[in-house]
């Protein structure tokens, strides 16, 4: 007869060379319980930075929000030449419920479209240059409390780049 080796008998609850299914079914259920919230994080995250939010005078920021019964009353004035441009700003600010009483267009031309704050009320100049895509940076102070207007938008030859145009 021949030496026969007995097999190993394994012991409930110790793993095998290439893991038991125990181990296998609690990795699996942690890479789900893991990877299924990633996945959505990581959706709405492409989500909100690819996809553009519409733009109203109500801004989606907590510190831009407008209050009730406020008005921001905006002129836009054209200077870049192209006929029709101050109309179609002005269309959409007034679609975005900013109150736009008068537009009209200039022959000086301005290379870069500006937001004036005319009555020292930078919050609704930020409202304003943030609807139309404007930077910041582009606000300028000009009070001039004779217009009765919150603020001027003037529209220079990047007009391409702001969000009427889009």
């Amino acid at each position: 007869m021949k030496n026969v080796r007995p097999r190993r008998v394994r012991k409930a609850g110790t793993p095998t060379a290439n893991g038991s299914g125990r181990t296998r079914t609690l990795l699996i259920g942690a890479i789900a319980l893991i990877g299924i919230p990633l996945a959505v994080l990581a959706f709405g995250f492409i989500k909100h930075s690819i996809v553009r939010r519409p733009v109203s005078a109500t801004v989606e920021r907590t510190d831009m929000f407008v209050k009730a019964g406020e008005h921001i009353q905006v002129d836009v004035v054209n200077s870049c030449g192209i006929d029709g441009l101050a109309t179609k700003f002005t269309e959409f600010l007034r679609a975005r419920k900013f109150d736009v009483p008068e537009y009209s267009t200039t022959k000086a031309r301005v290379p870069y479209s500006k937001v004036i704050d005319r009555i020292g009320d930078p919050l609704s100049a930020r409202k304003v240059a943030y609807a139309l895509g404007i930077d910041e940076s582009r606000i300028e102070t000009g009070i001039d409390s004779s217009l009765y207007l919150r603020a001027t938008v003037v529209i220079g030859m990047d007009y391409r780049t702001l969000r009427p145009m889009k």
